[in-house]
């Protein structure tokens, strides 16, 4: 939720939030082994993260839509705010 609060900051849309977050979803549920060391875990077809995902994209596309409002439940200052939408969108 972090990153869709970020990115929701900056700009990015919701519905490009949602769509990154389950790219992302998609690509780490392909990968048996995450880490050396780690006991590998069994991989998810598209359609096992597909389904596991219904209930999950609809909050990360609301805490994009609603990051005003959450930043403002937090208490995350204005000055904030800028600085991290600035650090997202320098090159």
């Amino acid at each position: 939720m972090i990153s869709a609060l970020l990115l929701g900051n900056a700009g990015v849309s919701p519905d490009a939030v949602a769509a990154d977050y389950a790219a992302s979803v998609h690509a780490m549920a392909s990968i048996a082994n995450l880490a050396p060391g780690v006991d590998p875990q069994r991989t998810r077809s598209a359609a096992e993260t597909d389904e596991w995902m219904l209930d999950k994209l609809p909050i990360v596309r609301d805490a994009a839509a609603r990051t005003i409002e959450i930043f403002d439940q937090l208490g995350v200052s204005a000055a904030t705010r800028t600085t991290l939408r600035a650090l997202l969108l320098e090159h």
